[in-house]
């Protein structure tokens, strides 16, 4: 008989983020079910389309009072109402997952009444940025509403770890645990004979602060100076797409750079995206706010399609990619070694093969979503036995 475990997120969009949705969807001896409380209505959480329609799925804004609706929109809570919803739905449920450490604080007088095992994923600003707003307070939140009546908190890497245990969260609740991403739906025996001298660099990703997009053009822009054989292409869509632009038009980068908007998910395009490039570049940084990132799920992706990845050392990236064998790292800003990088790659087609075959074994050996659902579920048993 399989276990049932019920996945906890704030809006209906985040399962379009394919961090969340792969592990919702790849169970393989857990029955899941969702429960989210609003409805986002504008194109946010992520490029993946959601289309598991076996999933059980609670809405609780469906029949949401307006008092339930005010105290969400001024107190970020749940009521006591939301709770008979959520005990009705999940009576058979051994084990709730909840997703993201802020999001988790909206579930609060669930997490205190309930007497069911409790996990709590973070995922990076949730335990880097959110802390330090309003003043301290959003510390205060997640010591309050989330580790104190969590069971266990999962983190991504050794760096979210230490992130954690500096806002306040219990040591012995912490658990390291990648959730690993689908390596094998974007496995493929990559071209990098092309016959072209035009060298091709790829970031995919949403155009946010953390993902190094400004990074990359002012260290694009100088690499262009020392060789002209180099394109970039900027997948995405996002706040910073206005700067994006603008700073290619001030600087009349349109020759070899291009905005080509967002794409769906694993599909066709997406795939070709990587099929067609010959280095894959995504230089992540902290935002001013202190917000970073966990682990990025398309840098994984383009290990697994065979692109070397030029990366930095930042949250989890250094824990994934070894400097000089499965990619190349620089630090956060040094724009002098990024362009190097970027040089080093582009006049050097056996390093761009060598390293893109160590990074795709790397990948496909200690990244791949199958074998971390099993280490996942591995967990959830022994928290339950716990129990």
């Amino acid at each position: 008989m399989k276990n049932r475990v019920t996945h906890f997120i704030r809006k209906s969009t985040h399962l379009h983020a394919s961090f969340i949705q792969n592990q919702i969807s790849n169970h393989i001896n857990f029955i899941p079910s969702i429960v989210y409380k609003n409805i986002s209505k504008i194109n946010d959480g992520g490029f993946a389309e959601f289309r598991n329609s076996e999933i059980s799925i609670l809405n609780l804004n469906k029949t949401a009072t307006v008092s339930s609706k005010l105290k969400y929109k001024f107190r970020k809570l749940i009521t006591v109402n939301d709770i008979r919803k959520i005990d009705e739905f999940t009576d058979n449920s051994d084990i709730f997952h909840f997703h993201y450490g802020t999001d988790a604080g909206i579930y609060l007088l669930l997490l205190k009444n309930i007497h069911k095992p409790k996990v709590v994923s973070f995922y990076g600003y949730d335990c880097s940025g959110f802390p330090k707003r309003f003043f301290g307070l959003g510390r205060r939140y997640l010591n309050k509403r989330t580790f104190k009546y969590a069971d266990y908190i999962f983190a991504m890497s050794p760096d979210m770890k230490k992130d954690l245990i500096n806002v306040g969260c219990p040591r012995e609740k912490i658990i390291v645990h990648y959730y690993g991403s689908d390596t094998k739906q974007f496995y493929e025996d990559h071209p990098y004979n092309r016959n072209s001298k035009e060298v091709s660099f790829l970031i995919v990703s949403g155009l946010v602060p953390q993902k190094g997009h400004l990074f990359i053009l002012k260290s694009f822009k100088e690499a262009f100076k020392e060789n002209k054989n180099i394109k970039l292409k900027i997948v995405g869509s996002g706040e910073l797409e206005p700067e994006i632009a603008g700073y290619i038009k001030e600087n009349s980068m349109g020759s070899y750079v291009s905005l080509e908007g967002k794409t769906v998910y694993a599909s066709n395009q997406h795939k070709m995206y990587f099929n067609n490039s010959d280095v894959f570049i995504h230089p992540s940084v902290t935002d001013v706010n202190g917000d970073k990132e966990g682990i990025p799920g398309a840098i994984v992706e383009a290990m697994a399609a065979g692109l070397p990845v030029i990366s930095t050392y930042h949250a989890g990236i250094p824990y994934i990619i070894k400097d000089g064998v499965t990619g190349l790292l620089v630090e956060e800003w040094d724009v002098d070694n990024l362009v190097k990088s970027i040089l080093d790659l582009t006049e050097n087609l056996d390093k761009r093969k060598k390293i893109g075959l160590a990074g795709q074994k790397y990948a496909f050996k200690n990244l791949e979503l199958l074998e971390k659902e099993k280490e996942l579920e591995n967990l959830y048993r022994k928290i339950i036995s716990e129990y």
